[in-house]
């Protein structure tokens, strides 16, 4: 077969999919790859399906560096043994394994109860890697961060129809929706050392009664509520101590016809970069989840300890607050 062929036959595989209707259907369940609703013929409406709920993502630290310190037969157990666990108590506490990419796991959970069941399975998993990994294999530092978030996923079928034993491996499911990323960002970040640069700048706030709104308000009942003063000065005299990203203190800085230099958010007086270590705990999760397990566990000894601690952060993508803990339950 020429490569023209095969590839106007996959053009015409781009233009079905861009043709053809996408239709998600809702579910509490969640979906495997042999879902009779789930399809991906050609000519035919996309069925898929969505569901709230909350997605966990696990991974190894320092892999790599594990391989190398290590011999290649004892990671190769120690892959086998941790990822095996995980899929076992990802089954106790109902969750359902949905990938499995080198050294990380993706873990779906019904919707009825998944705050619960994904944070405790998080407790879980941390407790095997530090309480039965590291005990079994002395001498290895072995460490794993857990993501959570929750949200809607829309899941898809993707693939083409093999035969024999090529047949598992050409089809998938795609899960779709902020909450597998953010998981899969959180996860990127948790039970490690992060290394950041900021500006510590010093300087004299803008006077918002200098600030001449764009739309003044007019006298009516409650008399003019605009606070403009056309002769308030521009600066306030007192002085603030800030800490601002590299990105936010270089779009803030101005340039003058005459070459000097200010900010848009007040005088500058002095500025230093510096750097700090922010060392994140083994689990993270987003507000929405911890929110979530809190309403339906508010005697749990996780939130009466107050062990889960919001988290300082710059996570890519991650706009809500996160809250995190290295917590592992205590066996008597």
């Amino acid at each position: 077969m020429a490569v023209k062929t095969i590839l106007e036959e996959i053009e015409r595989d781009v233009i079905d999919v861009v043709n053809t209707n996408f239709i998600y259907n809702n579910t509490g369940v969640v979906p495997s790859s042999n879902d009779s609703a789930l399809s991906y013929e050609s000519g035919i409406e996309k069925k898929g399906k969505k569901i709230d709920t909350c997605v966990l993502y696990v991974d190894i630290r320092n892999s790599v560096a594990l391989t190398v310190k290590h011999h290649t037969q004892t990671m190769g157990r120690i892959y086998t043994a941790f990822t095996k666990a995980v899929l076992k108590v990802a089954r106790y506490h109902n969750g359902h394994t949905r990938n499995i990419i080198g050294d990380r796991v993706m873990i779906v959970f019904p919707s009825t109860n998944c705050y619960t069941d994904a944070v405790n399975c998080a407790i879980s998993i941390n407790h095997i890697a530090v309480h039965i990994i590291n005990k079994q294999f002395k001498g290895v530092v072995f460490k794993c961060g857990i993501g959570i978030d929750y949200g809607e996923l829309r899941v898809i079928k993707v693939g083409i129809q093999r035969h024999g034993n090529e047949h598992a491996e050409n089809k998938g499911l795609v899960w779709v929706g902020y909450p597998a990323n953010i998981a899969s960002r959180l996860t990127d970040n948790a039970n490690k050392t992060i290394e950041s640069t900021y500006y510590e700048v010093v300087r004299n706030p803008i006077n918002p009664r200098a600030i001449k709104p764009l739309f003044p308000l007019s006298s009516g009942f409650f008399g003019n509520t605009s606070k403009y003063d056309p002769n308030a000065p521009l600066y306030l005299p007192s002085i603030e101590t800030v800490a601002i990203s590299p990105e936010e203190f270089a779009s803030s800085l101005r340039q003058h016809s005459n070459g000097s230099v200010y900010t848009t958010d007040g005088k500058l007086i002095r500025f230093e970069k510096k750097n700090k270590s922010i060392v994140y705990p083994s689990i993270l999760m987003t507000e929405a989840v911890y929110k979530g397990f809190k309403s339906v566990n508010p005697i749990d000894s996780t939130i009466t300890n107050n062990f889960w601690k919001e988290q300082e952060h710059q996570f890519k993508n991650v706009n809500s607050k996160v809250f995190g803990g290295s917590i592992y339950w205590i066996i008597k």
